[in-house]
């Protein structure tokens, strides 16, 4: 590898106005009701990192809808689906149901989440943080019952 090689140099002022952009727009959708406003704060808040910033989330009207299982194989959504978690994960290996609910708090669609995760298995899962402190707090502020469950 040559030593002379170049890098390209960060253009930060780009990166800056391309943030401004998705924040505008961000805040629009929330003015005309296509974006909820806690989640649209959650989204420009400066601990949403790039992704979450982008992409946004999706969070239930209430936790009594969650009525997926507790244990078991359940088939994951193809949109939920990876090489790592590809097709079904097993609720009763600690990894692949953090994973998935990692995945569904992130993309999972209101639906997902309603159909798979589990009230009281989030409840237990909740204080090892699985997810970015701007989701998170989404969710607190939502359910604050969360917010004051003891660790494992």
């Amino acid at each position: 590898m040559s030593m002379d090689m170049e890098f390209p140099v960060p253009d930060f002022e780009e990166a800056a106005r391309t943030r401004a952009v998705q924040r505008e727009g961000v805040r629009r959708a929330v003015d005309h009701g296509h974006l909820a406003p806690d989640i649209g704060a959650a989204m420009t808040s400066p601990e949403a990192g790039d992704w979450l910033a982008s992409q946004g989330f999706e969070v239930v009207a209430s936790l009594d809808e969650l009525h997926g299982p507790a244990s078991g194989s359940v088939e994951i959504p193809a949109r939920l689906a990876d090489r790592e978690l590809s097709g079904r994960a097993d609720l009763d290996n600690p990894w692949q149901r953090l994973q998935l609910y990692r995945r569904l708090l992130l993309t999972g669609t209101t639906q997902h989440q309603r159909q798979l995760l589990n009230r009281e298995l989030l409840r237990q899962m909740w204080p090892h943080r699985i997810g970015p402190p701007a989701l998170l707090k989404t969710w607190e502020d939502r359910f604050p019952e969360l917010r004051h469950t003891p660790s494992a």
